[in-house]
C-alpha cells in the first residue's frame, strides 16, 4: 500500500525586489510550496484566496508597505489568523516595536541567515499547529457544555412534565430541589422554596420515618425501594404514595445526596427507570466535559516535541516554588542547559536528527531528575531544572555527572551515529537572589561562562 503523499505548508513571500524574493525562496522551496506577490495589494488578495500557513512580508514596498499590508491582514477575520514574520532591512527598534504591535510573530532582518530563516519559519509554523489543535479543542469543549446545559435543561422538562413527585437532598437530608408537583405538594410554587428545609418543615407528621429512610440510604450506599405510605399534602389530602429514596454518587463511589420520588403504586416502575435514564446521562456528559478540561490543560503547559512542561508552565510555577522555598527556608537552584554546537548537528544531519536529540537529552533529564524536581523546555536546544532544595554546590555536583553521563551516551537516528554534551549554569536562591526573573537571567549568565569557557562544563553565577 503505497504511503499518503505529505502536503508541503504553503508560505507566501511578499516583497518588490525580485531578488529578495528569489534569495527567500532558495532558502525555504526544499521543505514549503511558497507563492509570491510583488506588492501589497497583490498579497492581499492571495492571502484571502489560498490562506498561507505563513507569510514572509518586506517593510518598505511603494503604494502600500509592509505594515499598511500586515494591519490589513489582522483586520480580516479571514486573514487574521495567519502568522507574518517580517523580514528587512530595518535595524531600528522602533521599526520591530511596530512591526510586533501589528500584530507579527517575528522579525528577521537583511541579511538573510538560512539557518535562522528555517528555523524561525519552522518554529511559527509548529506554533500555528498547535494553537489550531487548541482552538479544536476549545471548540469541542464548548460544544459539549453547551449539549450539558441542553441535557440539563432537558432533565429540568422531564421531571417537571412527568407526573410524579420528585426531590433530592444533601447528604444532611435537607433539600437542594424537586420538580413542580413536589413544590406544589408541598404549599410553594418553585423548587428554590424548598432548598434548605427538611422534612420537619414540609411533613412533620412523617419526618422520622423520611430521616430515617435518608440516614439508611447514605450510610448504606443502597437504594430504599417501594416505601409504601402515605403523606398529607399542605391543602390536607392523604396521599399513598410508594417512596423510593436512590443514593447519588460522586464519580468515586461515595455517597454525596439522595435522589427521591414518589407516586401512585401503579405508575411506580415506569417514571423510576425514566429518572435513572436521565440521571446517568447528565453525569456522563459531565465525565466528558471534565475529561476535555484535563487534556485542554494539559496540551497548553507542554512542549509538542519533547512533552516536557514549557516556558508557560515556568512562568506560573517559578513564583509559586520561590514561595515554597522562602515557607521552608530551603534554597531553590535553577539550572540552564543548552546542548553544545546544536547548530552544527542540525546543518550537518538535518533538522530531524537535531529532534531526535532534542527529545533524547530531554528524556535523559527526566529520568535523571528528582521527582521534586520540575524540567522545562525554554525554547531551541535549551533546557532549565529546577531544584528544591538543592544548594548551588549540591546541584553542580548531580548536574555534571549528569554532564559527564550525557557525553558518554551514543544518539542513534536513521543510521545516524552522534555524541553530544551540553554546558549549564547555576543560580540559587537565596544566595544569588530573590527574584524569579533575575534567577533566570543569573542561570542563563553562569551558562555563557560556561561557552566561553570551552564548552562541556557547569558553572555557578557569580556576582
Amino acid at each position: 500500500m503505497n504511503s499518503p503523499i505529505e502536503l508541503k505548508p504553503t508560505l507566501l513571500i511578499v516583497d518588490d525586489m525580485p531578488s529578495s524574493i528569489a534569495i527567500l525562496s532558495a532558502c525555504l522551496q526544499d521543505k514549503y510550496h511558497l507563492l509570491s506577490a510583488n506588492n501589497g495589494h497583490a498579497a492581499l488578495a492571495i492571502a484571502a484566496q489560498t490562506l498561507p500557513a505563513l507569510i514572509l512580508l518586506d517593510i518598505i514596498m511603494s503604494e502600500l508597505d509592509g505594515y499598511a499590508v500586515c494591519e490589513q491582514l489582522k483586520a480580516n477575520p479571514i486573514t487574521s489568523h495567519i502568522p507574518i514574520i517580517f523580514v528587512s532591512s530595518l535595524l531600528g527598534a522602533a521599526d520591530e516595536e511596530r512591526a510586533f504591535a501589528l500584530g507579527a510573530v517575528d522579525y528577521i532582518t537583511k541579511p538573510i541567515s538560512r539557518s535562522l530563516l528555517l528555523a524561525r519559519v519552522r518554529s511559527h509554523i509548529l506554533q500555528k499547529i498547535n494553537n489550531d489543535k487548541l482552538l479544536a479543542f476549545a471548540q469541542e469543549l464548548s460544544q459539549k457544555e453547551l449539549e450539558a446545559d441542553k441535557s440539563k435543561r432537558l432533565l429540568n422538562a422531564v421531571l417537571d412534565a412527568i407526573p410524579i413527585r420528585v426531590f433530592w437532598k444533601d447528604p444532611d437530608s435537607r433539600y437542594l430541589g424537586c420538580n413542580r408537583h413536589f413544590a406544589h405538594d408541598n404549599g410553594v410554587d418553585s423548587s428554590e422554596d424548598i432548598k434548605g428545609r427538611t422534612d420537619f418543615d414540609l411533613m412533620p407528621e412523617r419526618a422520622f420515618a423520611l430521616q430515617a429512610f435518608a440516614h439508611t440510604v447514605i450510610s448504606t450506599g443502597q437504594s430504599l425501594l417501594n416505601q409504601e405510605g402515605a403523606i398529607t399534602t399542605f391543602d390536607g389530602k392523604l396521599t399513598h404514595i410508594s417512596l423510593n429514596h436512590v443514593p447519588l454518587l460522586a464519580t468515586d463511589g461515595s455517597v454525596i445526596g439522595i435522589v427521591g420520588a414518589y407516586e401512585d403504586i401503579t405508575q411506580r416502575k415506569n417514571t423510576f427507570d425514566a429518572l435513572q435514564d436521565a440521571k446517568i446521562k447528565l453525569e456522563t456528559k459531565l465525565a466528558e466535559i471534565e475529561a476535555l478540561q484535563d487534556k485542554l490543560l494539559e496540551a497548553a503547559i507542554r512542549d509538542p516535541l519533547t512533552g516536557l512542561y514549557n516556558r508557560r508552565y515556568l512562568a506560573e510555577t517559578l513564583d509559586i516554588m520561590l514561595a515554597q522555598a522562602t515557607r521552608n527556608d530551603m534554597p531553590l537552584s535553577a539550572v540552564m542547559i543548552d546542548i553544545d554546537h546544536f547548530k552544527a548537528v542540525n546543518d550537518t544531519h538535518g533538522h530531524a536528527t537535531g529532534d531526535e536529540a532534542l527529545k533524547y537529552l530531554a528524556q535523559f533529564l527526566a529520568t535523571q531528575s528528582r521527582t521534586s524536581d520540575i524540567v522545562c523546555r525554554l525554547g531551541g536546544e535549551e533546557f532549565l531544572i529546577l531544584m528544591m532544595g538543592a544548594t548551588a554546590e549540591n546541584a553542580q555536583i548531580k548536574v555534571d555527572k549528569y554532564r559527564e553521563d550525557f557525553a558518554n551516551l551514543t544518539i542513534s537516528h536513521q543510521q545516524k551515529i552522534i555524541n553530544l554534551t551540553f554546558s549549564a549554569g547555576i543560580a540559587t536562591y537565596p544566595q544569588h537572589t530573590e527574584n524569579s526573573k533575575t534567577l533566570l537571567e543569573y542561570s542563563d549568565l553562569a551558562l555563557y561562562v560556561s561557552k566561553h569557557n570551552g564548552r562541556n562544563r557547569v558553572s555557578i553565577f557569580t556576582l
